[in-house]
């Protein structure tokens, strides 16, 4: 995947504009003496930076421009990210991390219309094999999630989350 200038550059817009939003929240509740909100604003924004931080250090750097291009684009979809930081190194897999994250995103845009309205909490972890898994909720309406199979790939379900889990050995 090489990255154009031009699309670093559109999505670093787009980052600025999330960022600016979300200070001038900051700010507005502050100057409305709203303390309480401006705090919590500012926790949250501090929170996701944290995990954006955490999430840089996988060295995967197709995987996770990738990622921060998928949070920037849909964003009306709940994005968090858990990263279980190891020795071992997922950058072998980086090219297939991408290719495996587009496969499942685009069959969940496919069966849903968009991922609109999603949470998507991405764990990333190590034991004995690299691991990554999608935990998917509000997806009631996907009536043949089972339909995508790959050999790395494990579907599982209940009643508030499927997990797309990914195995990387």
């Amino acid at each position: 995947m090489k990255v154009e200038v031009e699309e670093l550059l559109a999505l670093l817009r787009l980052y600025r504009h999330d960022l600016m939003n979300d200070l001038q929240l900051v700010q507005g509740y502050a100057s409305m003496n709203k303390h309480d909100l401006s705090k919590e604003k500012l926790d949250g924004l501090i929170s996701k930076l944290r995990e954006e931080r955490t999430l840089q250090t996988l060295h995967a750097p197709q995987f996770v421009y990738w990622l921060i291009q998928l949070k920037l684009n849909e964003r009306e979809t709940r994005f968090e990210f858990e990263i279980e930081s190891h020795d071992h190194s997922i950058g072998n897999y980086d090219e297939e991390l991408v290719l495996d994250g587009k496969m499942l995103m685009d069959h969940l845009r496919n069966n849903l219309g968009s991922l609109a309205e999603l949470h998507i909490t991405l764990r990333v972890q190590y034991n004995q094999s690299w691991y990554i898994q999608y935990d998917v909720s509000r997806i009631d309406l996907l009536n043949n999630i089972d339909k995508l199979s790959k050999t790395n790939l494990e579907v599982k379900h209940n009643k508030e989350v499927t997990s797309f889990e990914f195995s990387y050995r």
